[in-house]
């Protein structure tokens, strides 16, 4: 294949296509579109590009683009293909036949198709600036006719003044109109939009000018908020890049993201960013997957490996298989799922909303009442405007939440709506699961054990990874990365045999047979063992799994294997202790033996072990009946627990994506200090809506209190209205730059004594206890006697 893709002649190709400004921007069978410079922007150029391409064997079509330079080519591909294309488009720029003096019809009004079209919400932004542009230009008009030149202001209907602001007025009705009628929702606007007719029939044009431009630039001001959120999400999980290389007839050709379909072979170079989620299946590379783990060193993938899409490689060059493209990415599922969030309120803003259409109606009858009480429009309407404008008091909850919602993606905490990050503030009990979660993803080698002194350890793990080399178990991959790293060689082997749950066995040359596997498969291979009774219990007593090796059916080695723990799994479940949690728990579906070491480490108030998937999910359901809970797991066996909690939390991008599906958040860098960080962001929020809240009540009390009294008019009611929706703005956007781990976990858990009392002392001892557990430095020499 390497050959295929890296011939002479195609490179040839290649640097030829590009000296004469020709790319192929996309290809699928039976339609290719090539751009070539040559005919952008000239007419009679594209014209013949069009009727020569026409003329090749198996083309049905050919269409020119004037405005791109793209020639788009309908063909039969039984009959032709891609490469013979290419060339002929190459000969034509390289050595032209002659250009002819006509133009086809309709070729100057072929459209361009190159064009993306604006999400509605960018397209609903720039229409409100345009209308606050043109508003402001109105004001600014009228004020410098009245403030600088003196000069009276005509505001009856049909004047300039009067004709803007109707012009003004339409748009507000129509969306009055369709909020009452079609949202079945009672909103300011109708008010909004009657108060503004009605300052027009008065003749005070200008002030309902006035009232127009404070309200569409409020409006601005909270869709630049949100806007600005949105982007930050976007921007942090940014799937792929527009177009990508795809394979076709050995050629690198430039196509569209939107056109690769499952199965096509997507080329990636250093520096790219990968387009699909896919299996590799050439070429080897570095990839910095910080989008999807956190990690910040780059990891190293070869042949087989997965790759996900919006990682990017850092070094080499990558021949994928797509599996999964456009919304069925990866990280297309988790922006969909924050997206998602943005709509899944908080119950702060279901009281916000409820809070706003009590002083809407409020507002309503403390305008009525003015008005029936001084029979003054304006009056009145100075009130209307201050009450009968609750978008402060919406935004209050909505602006914050929506901030931190895009701070937790910053940090690499995806939350699937503001109910779970208010809830996860107070919840009192958590779960966890053990394997991926308190313990890291792959396991380790932790300790080799050899029968006699004259066997090494190098010896013992290279017979182990022999026989492993083809294996993709997680235990496996662990003995042949260690093997690795010291550099040791894998031995060719003819025969190899898997028995799943048991071992591998596989012969060297035709004298040799090497068994890699745990007791039960030993036994059944009348392998003796007794040599090691002691040493694997010891190995099993501290949670490690045990594998034998055997060579020649003589017991040679053991190996001890775990998924260490954590670095920060301690100090997190002593900070939730600290934080008021009442009650932590263990629920895995490891041995008895297992669970009861990670007891000795951990401050769980109990442990239950073993559990099957359904199991742990009932566990959750007991303690819901007292409790809020949250259970944190990572897996398949974690996903119905994870949907069952108060709230679910999914440890990392490399878990299972059912087990993302039912979470209601993800800690997409595996780091559990999220679970500090989510907590801290959540309070932080609350903080800030009870701030806001008092704001917003208070400036729409004291100012409709003034405008009763008639010490306020209506530009400065609006004015107001400014003042406290753009005050809300500015203090829920703190929460975009808050850090959520000012808090530092060290700073709170080793100056402090938890709730249970342990002390700092205790905590350093279970801290020394993971350190020994995860001690992977050279031990003296072990045998067994």
């Amino acid at each position: 294949m390497n050959e295929k893709m890296n011939g002479s002649s195609q490179r040839l190709t290649q640097s030829m296509l590009k000296k004469n400004g020709i790319r192929v921007r996309q290809f699928i069978p039976g339609r290719m579109r090539v751009q070539v410079a040559s005919c952008r922007q000239d007419v009679q150029k594209a014209n013949w590009m069009q009727k020569f391409m026409t003329r090749q064997v198996g083309v049905t079509r050919a269409d020119a683009r004037v405005q791109s330079g793209s020639v788009i080519i309908l063909f039969d591909p039984d009959k032709t293909e891609l490469s013979g294309l290419i060339q002929a488009v190459l000969a034509q720029v390289s050595d032209p036949e002659t250009f002819p003096d006509d133009t086809p019809a309709g070729l100057d009004g072929l459209a361009c198709t190159d064009c993306l079209c604006e999400a509605p919400d960018e397209k609903n932004f720039k229409v409100k600036a345009r209308r606050v542009t043109w508003l402001s230009s109105v004001m600014v008009f009228a004020l410098v006719r009245k403030w600088i030149f003196g000069l009276a202001l005509a505001q009856s209907p049909l004047s300039f003044l009067g004709i803007a602001a109707i012009a003004g007025t339409v748009p507000l009705i129509k969306e009055a109109v369709q909020d009452t009628a079609e949202k079945k929702k009672v909103t300011v606007k109708p008010f909004l939009a009657a108060g503004s007719v009605a300052t027009i029939l008065m003749g005070e044009a200008f002030s309902a000018v006035q009232i127009l431009w404070i309200y569409n630039v409020a409006e601005l001001t909270e869709d630049y908020v949100a806007q600005r959120s949105r982007k930050a999400i976007r921007n942090i999980l940014e799937v792929a890049p527009a177009t990508a290389y795809v394979m076709r007839d050995g050629m690198e050709v430039e196509t569209a993201v939107a056109d690769i379909r499952p199965d096509d072979v997507v080329a990636a170079h250093t520096g790219e960013k990968i387009p699909v989620d896919g299996t590799i299946l050439d070429g080897d590379a570095l990839v910095d997957e910080a989008t999807i783990n956190g990690r910040s060193e780059a990891v190293f993938k070869d042949i087989g490996d997965k790759v996900y899409a919006g990682t990017i490689i850092s070094q080499g060059t990558l021949f994928i298989r797509t599996v999964k493209t456009g919304q069925d990415t990866y990280l297309a599922g988790i922006m969909r799922m924050v997206e998602d969030s943005l709509a899944n309120k908080a119950p702060a803003e279901q009281k916000a909303d409820e809070l706003a259409s009590r002083l809407l109606k409020i507002g309503l009858a403390a305008t009525a009442i003015t008005f029936a009480v001084t029979l003054d429009p304006l009056r009145a309407l100075t009130v209307m405007l201050v009450m009968s404008c609750p978008c402060a008091t919406v935004l209050a909850a909505s602006s914050a939440v929506t901030a931190a919602l895009a701070n937790a993606a910053k940090n690499s905490i995806l939350i699937k709506g503001g109910l779970y990050l208010e809830t996860v503030g107070t919840t009192d009990v958590f779960c966890f699961d053990k394997t991926g979660t308190l313990t890291q993803d792959l396991p380790q080698i932790m300790t080799i054990v050899g029968r006699t002194p004259s066997i090494s350890k190098d010896t013992i793990l290279s017979l182990a990874a022999t026989a492993e080399s083809h294996n993709q178990h997680p235990m496996a991959r662990a003995i042949l990365a260690e093997a690795e790293k010291r550099g040791l060689t894998v031995q060719p082997h003819a025969v190899c045999e898997f028995k799943a749950g048991r071992g591998v066995s596989c012969n060297i040359g035709c004298e040799e047979v090497i068994l890699v596997g745990n007791r039960q498969f030993m036994e059944e291979n009348e392998v003796d063992l007794r040599w090691f009774d002691k040493k694997a219990a010891e190995q099993r007593g501290l949670g490690r799994t045990v594998i034998f090796v055997s060579k020649n059916g003589s017991a040679t080695g053991m190996m001890g294997i775990a998924n260490p723990i954590r670095p920060e799994a301690v100090d997190v479940l002593n900070y939730l202790k600290a934080d008021g949690v009442k009650a932590i728990h263990l629920v895995t579906g490891d041995n008895k033996e297992v669970a009861q070491t990670m007891m000795d480490i951990f401050p769980f108030d109990d442990c239950r072990a073993p559990l099957l998937p359904e199991e742990k999910a009932d566990r959750v359901e007991e303690l819901k009946k007292e409790h809020q809970v949250v259970m944190v797991g990572d897996g398949v066996n974690d996903a119905l627990a994870l949907a069952r909690a108060d709230i679910g939390v999914a440890i990392g991008a490399g878990g299972a994506e059912v087990a993302l599906e039912a979470a209601d958040i993800a800690l997409a860098d595996s780091n559990l200090e999220g679970l500090i960080k989510v907590r801290n962001l959540s309070r932080q929020t609350i903080k800030v809506i009870d701030q806001n809240h008092y704001f917003a009540i208070s400036t729409d009390l004291g100012g409709a209190a003034l405008g009763m009294l008639g010490l306020l008019s209506p530009v400065m009611a609006g004015m107001i209205h400014i003042f406290h929706t753009a005050g809300i703005l500015v203090n829920s956007s703190r929460l975009l730059s808050w850090d959520p781990s000012c808090r530092s976990i060290d700073g709170n858990i080793n100056s402090t004594r938890d709730t249970n009392g342990n002390d700092k002392k205790q905590q350093s001892d279970m801290n020394t206890k993971v350190s020994t557990m995860n001690d992977k430095k050279e031990e003296p020499y072990e045998f067994c006697s």
